[in-house]
């Protein structure tokens, strides 16, 4: 799907019959199937998402070789950080689960022919403990530091040594180094299963999970780059910002 075809007047549902696989995206901005007959303004409008950005991340959904860098850059941190908790659910409550899923069906019409099954299955789960802790850590640290870094950055600390606090406890650095790379590690996982499908009869079904593990791997990459090319390093500038006004307030005591 062209990207210049995604605009305000398009119908929600009439785009996502066009590409099925941006039914996640709308679903993650909380717009209910009953409203898919609005257009993408409309639906907006009454569910309070920001159009801008929903449209932006429909045509990085619709199109892996666009990704909205400078328009990104322009919109509130805000409404950046709130759109990815609400990936982060739809990744808890739907993607994980619909995994889950389709390896339990196998182990449990396969299982007792092939012990790969099982390897398989605790493979999955030690992923997804990576990726629960990954998202854990940014909702309770990263998040909340960079709200944290705009409130400072919009009305300073009246005592040095408030803002000194914020700054030194969290640093932006601190989480780009620890950063996890959890899309390489589901790649991993694709590519195991991908091996595993040229030896085993049942192909049609891991087929069905190996779809499922590459459309979670595209939305990952773009999630990714939400966060690695737009959110941390805008708020590396405001960390900056603060670590130079702080550095004048000591100048001047």
């Amino acid at each position: 799907m062209a990207v210049e075809t995604i605009n305000k007047d398009r119908i929600v549902l009439e785009l996502v019959q066009d590409n099925p696989l941006l039914a996640s995206v709308v679903d993650r901005f909380g717009i209910p199937y009953a409203r898919w007959t609005l257009s993408l303004e409309k639906a907006s409008e009454e569910f309070d998402v920001n159009l801008p950005l929903l449209l932006e991340i429909l045509k990085a959904f619709a199109d892996s070789n666009y990704f909205p860098a400078d328009e990104l850059r322009k919109m509130p941190l805000q409404s950046i950080i709130e759109y990815l908790i609400k990936t982060h659910v739809y990744y808890i409550n739907s993607r994980l689960p619909r995994m889950e899923q389709f390896i339990s069906m196998l182990i449990d019409h396969y299982g007792r022919f092939d012990l790969q099954l099982y390897q398989l299955k605790d493979y999955f789960e030690d992923y997804k403990h990576d990726m629960l802790a990954h998202i854990c850590i940014e909702e309770r640290e990263l998040f909340p530091y960079v709200l944290r870094l705009i409130r400072a950055k919009e009305s300073l600390p009246s005592k040095t040594v408030d803002l000194y606090n914020l700054l030194e406890k969290n640093a932006i650095s601190n989480f780009k180094s620890e950063h996890h790379d959890v899309e390489h590690d589901l790649g991993e996982i694709r590519r195991r299963l991908n091996n595993y499908t040229e030896t085993h009869h049942h192909k049609i079904q891991v087929s069905t999970l190996f779809y499922e593990l590459r459309l979670f791997e595209i939305d990952l990459l773009t999630h990714g780059k939400v966060e690695s090319e737009i959110l941390l390093p805008r708020a590396e500038e405001i960390e900056d910002a603060l670590k130079r006004n702080l550095l004048r307030r000591a100048m001047l005591s």
